[in-house]
């Protein structure tokens, strides 16, 4: 061996007919003083003159990949303590950056004073690749039967059992241990040993996987379900793998759903409310006997029907709303009523709840139907909401009778008490009066109170005769244009004279209404808003009917005076009521106006204020 201590570089004969191994000569400190191309090759290194290993290659532990010192490799160690090491596994790091391996061994060589270490090593990528696959193989496969709550086993064709794996030791009547070494026939008797024995052999020579299902045949099991697998082991034709779960809580819950499910065929076969099973669009895929009596068709005509073709027109649109609300999960179940077309043609109500059956995906497979048959319960409710309605409009009548009759009671003790009671008094002063003078006088105001009490009777008399009218009037079909014409050619001359502007809106055309007590609202309402008007402004009257609430509202719009109803809204319609100075009225228009009105179960109000105008606003009744 020959040393150059200045260029710290000696020259090694390697031998090269050891070229499959890397060879690789370090000094003391590290440093390279010889290698062969095969280590150049593994190592994938070129220039290593006056460089140590550590500089030139970073190796990795093999356990956790990480990268180590030149502390922690085995030839510093041999340096270190004079100790050969063999078969030390670490990786080096290639350009693309996966893990070569290599195999170290070394051992010191000492030449003069000079102490080295001489490397051997081989590449062992793939055997440390394979090792890695089997742990990582061995690993899942240990997770695997960990995970198993099965027991299997191996076993020869002729049904002897040599092998077992499980995770749960106590899932048969014997422990797996037991098994092992002994025949089919030596712990079991009866058909189920000749059944497994024949799948065996099918399973060898079909190379096929077949299931039993057994119940336990000891007394100390019982009650207990199992499930036999046998299946063939490839590449062999003398043994297969057995199987063995524990299937009764699954035998327990089937038992469980066909109870159910027989359960549920007999309520709905037997229900007392006509019912099917009904898919997402609509079509009948199963009904029972009484939805066929119901609707009129056989249960085989049902199976080729769409319920939605028998559903009512006005009614499909609510009923396809709230089945896609099922399908969407916003609900379980919906009740509605709704119409169905009989086999026979006509239609009738049904109460009809439908809810949704989901499949294991949560998702809406079909509907479930129930119907009844309501249509006397609505025949008879329209009935009951009839007279209600007719009762209503007998109490409101009645009221407004009653307080029609309070109101003439009190018009008759105000109206009549005065004028009776004054005309008494000055008969009394009549009678002690000498002077003719004075006389005179009283009898002038005799005269006076008997004309007004003559008014006041001829008022009252007419409103009883509206009382007595109002029984046995007749009810016409009434335009109202030509009763608006009819009533304003009797104002022609102050709609002239005022150069009054009326206009007219009648979108209700027609009304089935008393023509004489529509002719005498509209005299007194259009009388109103001529007679009320401001000198200094020509009158603009609006009239209009529309719909409102089912009812016709005829409505009169004038720009006049107004009225303070803040102050007077209470006395509006009250008898002999007036709320202007200096105009013709004796307060009877409107008292008559409410009278007609409310006798034939209509209203009247009205919108005022001072200055602004009024609108009198008439809601009838219309008897049709």
């Amino acid at each position: 061996m020959e040393i150059d201590n200045n260029a710290r570089s000696t020259k090694f004969p390697l031998d090269q007919t050891f070229s499959l191994e890397g060879l690789i000569v370090l000094d003391a400190e590290g440093y390279f003083k010889s290698l062969n191309e095969q280590a150049k090759l593994l190592l994938a290194i070129d220039h290593v003159e006056n460089r140590k290993i550590q500089e030139c290659i970073c190796f990795y532990d093999m356990e956790n990949l990480h990268p180590l010192s030149f502390d922690e490799l085995s030839f510093h160690q041999t340096l270190a303590t004079d100790t050969d090491h063999f078969d030390m596994t670490y990786g080096i790091k290639l350009e693309d950056n996966t893990l070569r391996w290599l195999s170290f061994s070394s051992r010191i060589q000492k030449d003069k004073s000079q102490t080295y270490v001489l490397l051997a090593f081989h590449d062992v990528s793939k055997l440390v690749n394979q090792n890695k696959e089997l742990f990582e193989k061995k690993e899942q496969l240990q997770l695997l039967i960990a995970s198993l709550d099965d027991l299997v086993f191996e076993v020869t064709h002729e049904g002897i059992f040599t092998n077992y794996w499980t995770n749960t030791p106590d899932l048969l009547f014997y422990k797996p241990e037991y098994f092992l070494g002994k025949n089919l026939g030596d712990l079991f008797s009866g058909p189920l040993v000749a059944t497994t024995l024949a799948l065996i052999r099918k399973a060898i020579d079909r190379d096929k996987v077949y299931k039993l299902q057994f119940p336990s045949p000891f007394e100390s099991h019982k009650g207990k379900w199992y499930r036999l697998k046998v299946k063939p082991i490839h590449l062999t034709t003398d043994r297969v793998i057995l199987v063995i779960s524990d299937i009764s809580k699954h035998v327990a819950s089937l038992e469980k759903i066909r109870f159910n499910v027989h359960k549920f065929d007999q309520a709905f076969q037997f229900s007392g409310l006509g019912m099917s099973l009904t898919s997402l669009q609509g079509y009948c895929i199963e009904s029972n006997k009484n939805l066929s009596k119901i609707l009129g068709y056989s249960q085989e005509e049902l199976s080729e029907l769409n319920f939605l073709d028998l559903t009512h027109p006005d009614d499909l649109e609510n009923d396809y709303h709230q089945r896609q609300r099922l399908v969407t999960g916003e609900m379980d179940s919906f009740t509605l009523e709704k119409r169905y077309r009989h086999k026979l043609g006509h239609y009738f109500w049904c109460s009809v709840t439908i809810s949704a059956v989901q499949n294991q995906d949560n998702e809406v497979s079909f509907f479930i139907v129930q119907l009844q048959d309501i249509s006397v319960a609505k025949k008879n409710m329209d009935i009951l909401e009839s007279q209600k309605q007719e009762l209503e409009f007998v109490k409101v009548n009645l009221e407004t009778k009653v307080r029609q009759l309070e109101e003439f009671n009190q018009i008759v003790a105000h109206h009549l008490r005065g004028p009776v009671s004054n005309i008494h008094m000055l008969i009394e002063e009549l009678k002690k009066e000498s002077s003719t003078e004075v006389k005179h006088e009283y009898l002038t105001l005799i005269e006076s109170s008997n004309n007004n009490l003559t008014d006041t009777l001829q008022e009252l008399s007419d409103i009883l005769e509206l009382r007595i009218d109002n029984q046995t009037i007749a009810h016409d079909n009434c335009h109202f244009q030509t009763i608006f014409e009819t009533v304003s050619h009797q104002f022609s001359e102050d709609i002239q004279q005022k150069k009054s502007i009326i206009t007219t809106d009648f979108q209700v055309e027609n009304i089935i209404y008393p023509k004489i007590y529509l002719e005498n609202i509209f005299n007194n309402l259009l009388s109103n808003a001529l007679n009320y008007t401001d000198p200094e402004v020509s009158p603009v009257i609006h009239l209009k009917t529309y719909m409102e609430d089912n009812s016709t509202i005829l409505s009169i719009q004038d720009n006049g005076i107004g009225i303070d109803l803040p102050k007077f809204k209470s006395q509006i319609f009250m008898f002999r009521k007036v709320f202007h100075r200096g105009f013709d009225s004796k307060g009877i228009g409107l008292f008559m106006t409410r009278y007609q009105v409310e006798a034939l179960g209509g209203k009247i109000d009205i919108e005022s204020a001072l200055h602004k105008g009024s609108t009198f606003l008439v809601k009838f009744l219309e008897n049709k």
